[in-house]
């Protein structure tokens, strides 16, 4: 099993070496001729994520961790080809349905595959530690691959996602040498009904309940936000200098979640995600009332707390979770995240066509804000 932790990481890694990423939503602007169009790419993606999530989970529980992470990478491979060479708006959202499909098979499963491999050496109280670790690699990833995406801005953004197809086709074969948890494959079969007797201890345990509605704005509005704010940098910075920014945003990223295990042993998970919230919301605000060369900056520095906040979560869900519906109870909460997403993402498309990309990109910030109370209702209250 400790073969699992060393290949997830390195499949973190190759999922996540994405030259495009920092320009995505200008390259989809400039194929579809408006932001509304673009995001709402973005909203197909995770629309089509929030409709298969939970049947993913199903399938995550029933077919195996690896298997699903396998079909989830050749998913993602597909859809990046479609984006790569899409001539209009159509081959774009055809992208965007083979990455949501792959995104909810990943959803749940990943964290589950961890967990169980780690319980069963009996390391599972190490789960935080681990994940921080692994997950550390995506920003590793993503900030060597925006570095080496600046020197190839000046040849076309088209050509970022034509190289990007060749990390998720190795991420197909780096699957296929997982083992699968034992805890996993020693469990009962069951069938559908796990669903709804997930979805009825989600809402018997008010704690795991408040949690799921927390992240779900706090993640799925920030992710909107977050998934947009490139086209609002790129009225302050020149585009090369986009790819420069996601390298360093992305190298705080990885400390973060190298160094989170320790902050998540020494802080309570509820204070590290109300701290983020409420860092990000003074922060990001100071910034768009500022919209000058710092404002990136600003935004940049909220990715100190990020890796702890995340972890802090992750690790506070799956201790709510329970053994024969992890990734079930894994897919419930990335589908409400989902919902928010799509519907934020789309606010942001028509406001920004409106009003601006830093309207938009307010819009958003305020919808993540959402989720403050409630994490200090979770840090005051014992449920």
């Amino acid at each position: 099993m400790t073969k699992n932790i060393r290949l997830l990481s390195i499949h973190y890694f190759c999922s996540a070496f994405k030259f495009y990423f920092a320009f995505q939503p200008i390259y989809f602007a400039q194929v579809t001729g408006s932001y509304t169009s673009a995001t709402a790419i973005f909203s197909v993606a995770t629309i089509t994520s929030a409709l298969i999530d939970i049947p993913a989970g199903v399938l995550s529980d029933r077919m195996g961790r690896k298997f699903t992470l396998v079909l989830a990478s050749a998913l993602s491979t597909a859809g990046v080809a479609f984006y790569a060479f899409a001539a209009s708006g159509i081959g774009l959202f055809l992208g965007a349905v083979f990455c949501g499909l792959s995104q909810c098979l990943f959803n749940g499963n990943n964290d589950a595959l961890l967990y169980e491999s780690l319980k069963s050496t009996g390391q599972e109280g190490q789960f935080h530690h681990y994940q921080g670790r692994a997950v550390s690699m995506v920003s590793l990833a993503l900030g060597l691959a925006s570095l080496c995406a600046s020197f190839l801005t000046g040849h076309g953004l088209r050509l970022l996602f034509i190289l990007g197809v060749v990390p998720q086709a190795l991420s197909i074969i780096i699957g296929l040498f997982f083992e699968e948890p034992r805890v996993h494959t020693d469990a009962p079969k069951k069938n559908l009904r796990h669903l709804k007797e997930a979805c009825i201890k989600i809402r018997h345990n008010s704690r795991l309940l408040w949690l799921i509605i927390a992240q779900a704005f706090s993640y799925g509005a920030e992710d909107a936000k977050y998934q947009f704010q490139a086209a609002f940098f790129n009225t302050l910075w020149p585009t090369w200098a986009i790819g420069v920014y996601m390298m360093f945003n992305q190298a705080i990223c990885f400390l973060s979640f190298w160094f989170s295990g320790r902050v998540v042993d020494r802080f309570r998970g509820t204070v590290l995600l109300a701290a983020q919230q409420a860092y990000i919301l003074v922060s990001q605000t100071i910034g768009l009332i500022m919209s000058n060369v710092a404002t990136p900056l600003l935004f940049m520095s909220d990715n100190i707390l990020f890796g702890p906040a995340m972890v802090a979560r992750d690790h506070l869900l799956q201790k709510e979770f329970t053994d024969e519906q992890r990734a079930t109870m894994g897919s419930v909460v990335s589908f409400a995240a989902s919902i928010v997403f799509a519907l934020v993402s789309l606010g942001i498309g028509v406001i920004a066509d409106r009003y601006g990309p830093a309207v938009g990109v307010g819009f958003g910030l305020a919808m993540s804000a959402v989720s403050l109370p409630i994490y200090v209702r979770l840090f005051k209250k014992n449920f």
